[in-house]
């Protein structure tokens, strides 16, 4: 009698199964990565707030009042902070909606498709640190931290 032979290789359901496997694992990655480049987005806006509010506090030592302008470069008339007005991967774009000569309010806003859970990141003459999210609710303790 003849021997029956043994199939060498993988049979279709072991295949989907394992196919399976790495979709899951993949969108698990995926998420996980999406995620890791928006806290490094958001620290990027953090850090170029605290470096604006620097600038802002040489500028009021300078000239007596806080600046208004963003992109300034020396010998520019009115005076600007040269601080950018993007941050440097342009995820977030940086504004000063007020100042004058005893107080200032800096804004980061996040490019459209940003970030949303930290979509405008704020600070102001005092230190003070806020946050909002897409819809407008506080999210200071998630932003700045």
């Amino acid at each position: 009698m003849a021997q029956a032979r043994t199939a060498a290789g993988f049979t279709l359901i072991e295949l989907v199964i394992a196919l399976a496997i790495v979709a899951i694992l993949a969108s698990l990655a995926a998420s996980s990565y999406r995620g890791h480049l928006r806290r490094g987005q958001r620290a990027e806006a953090v850090h170029a707030l605290l470096a604006a509010a620097a600038e802002q506090e040489k500028f009021h030592l300078a000239n007596g009042t806080y600046g208004d302008r963003l992109d300034a470069v020396a010998g520019d008339d009115p005076p600007g902070l040269p601080v950018a007005s993007r941050t440097p991967g342009g995820h977030y774009a940086l504004t000063v909606p007020a100042a004058s000569a005893a107080a200032y309010f800096m804004v980061a806003t996040a490019a459209a498709g940003g970030d949303p859970d930290c979509s405008q990141l704020s600070i102001d003459e005092s230190g003070r640190r806020s946050s909002t999210d897409a819809r407008g609710r506080d999210s200071t303790a998630r932003c700045w931290n």
